[in-house]
C-alpha cells in the first residue's frame, strides 16, 4: 500500500479529511397567524363654530339627555407580519456501501463527470 502524501511530510498518522455535502429538502411550512385589529383614539381637538348663545330662564335643551353622537370611520389596512421559519436537522444512522479497495490511487478523478 502506498503512503499518503500527508504522511511523507513527517506526520505519524494521516490527516482526517472531510468532504462537505449539501442536501436540499423542499418543504411547505404553515403557521396560523392571528391578526387582531385595534383602534387607539388620538387626543381630540375642539373647534368653536360661532359665538356661544346665552339664554335666560329655564329653557329645555334639545337632543337626548346624556346622549352621544356616533359616526363611523373606516380605513383599509395592510399588515406586514414578519415570520421567520426554521428547522433543525438530526441525522439518522449511517450506512455505507463499500466499493473496491486498492493500493493504487483510485480516487483521482472520482468527481469528474467523465469518470461516472
Amino acid at each position: 500500500m502506498s503512503e499518503c502524501p500527508e504522511c511523507r511530510e513527517g506526520m505519524s498518522s494521516p490527516v482526517n479529511r472531510t468532504c462537505p455535502a449539501t442536501g436540499f429538502q423542499r418543504v411547505r411550512v404553515c403557521v396560523p397567524v392571528t391578526v387582531a385589529p385595534f383602534a387607539t383614539p388620538m387626543p381630540t381637538r375642539t373647534k368653536c363654530c360661532g359665538d356661544p348663545v346665552v339664554t335666560s330662564g329655564d329653557t329645555a335643551c334639545e337632543g337626548r339627555k346624556n346622549g352621544v353622537c356616533v359616526f363611523t370611520i373606516s380605513q383599509s389596512l395592510c399588515i406586514e407580519v414578519p415570520i421567520e421559519f426554521g428547522a433543525t436537522a438530526t441525522p439518522g444512522d449511517t450506512f455505507v456501501e463499500c466499493a473496491g479497495a486498492s493500493d493504487r490511487d483510485i480516487c483521482t478523478g472520482c468527481g469528474d463527470p467523465s469518470e461516472d
